[in-house]
């Protein structure tokens, strides 16, 4: 009797625990499809806004920026679509979003704050889940190419190194670019709480 109950109860765990997955799995899935498809209207809603600049007198205008304060930095609110990181010798391609929050980094790969936002010129900051997005990581090479699609544009990306860090080494991140530095936990295949952080650093493609 006592282990008719105990097989049960495993039982039960063990269809609790596949739900989970499925649930997980599945978020992620619509997650991908829906932001991509948002991501693709808003490049085709911003090309479109570019060619009809080209005919107007919108780009009529003195070269030299009058003083003044800079243009406020970007800022999105967790969750919030960033674009699409794509690593095609690995077989990557995922959506990023805003943030790092335990929901962002299931449903995608997340856009770290305080780090730069897509441009030539900035250092931008993404960290994903070793044992989901992030897990072809453990196979890149230098010179890799990697590309970061926006809205804006697609900024592409070389490897130049990757490092293993002790978690409290941040200071990756400081680098003012223009470079890409993405972010796992290591060791891929650590059983519970990886102990370090994997680095993968890029710098802009010769085109």
């Amino acid at each position: 009797m006592p282990a008719r109950w105990l097989e049960r109860v495993l039982f039960l765990i063990g269809i609790v625990c596949l739900g989970i997955y499925a649930y997980a799995f599945v978020d992620a899935r619509i997650t991908d499809r829906v932001e991509n498809r948002r991501l693709e209207e808003a490049i085709r809603r911003h090309q479109q806004q570019a060619a009809a600049e080209t005919d107007s007198f919108s780009a009529f205008h003195p070269q030299r920026t009058p003083p003044g304060p800079p243009a406020p930095p970007l800022k999105l609110s967790e969750g919030e679509l960033v674009g699409r990181l794509e690593i095609p010798r690995l077989g990557v391609s995922t959506i990023v979003l805003e943030g790092v929050g335990s929901r962002t980094l299931r449903r995608g790969i997340g856009h770290i704050p305080g780090t730069g936002f897509p441009s030539p010129a900035a250092n931008v900051g993404i960290a994903g889940h070793r044992d989901t997005f992030f897990r072809p990581l453990k196979d890149i090479q230098k010179d890799n190419v990697i590309q970061l699609r926006t809205p804006e544009g697609t900024f592409r990306y070389q490897v130049d190194w990757t490092r293993i860090v002790q978690p409290e080494e941040a200071q990756v991140l400081d680098d003012p670019g223009p470079a890409l530095t993405l972010v796992t936990c290591y060791p891929f295949y650590y059983v519970g709480s990886a102990p370090k952080r994997f680095i993968v650093r890029a710098r802009p493609a010769a085109i």
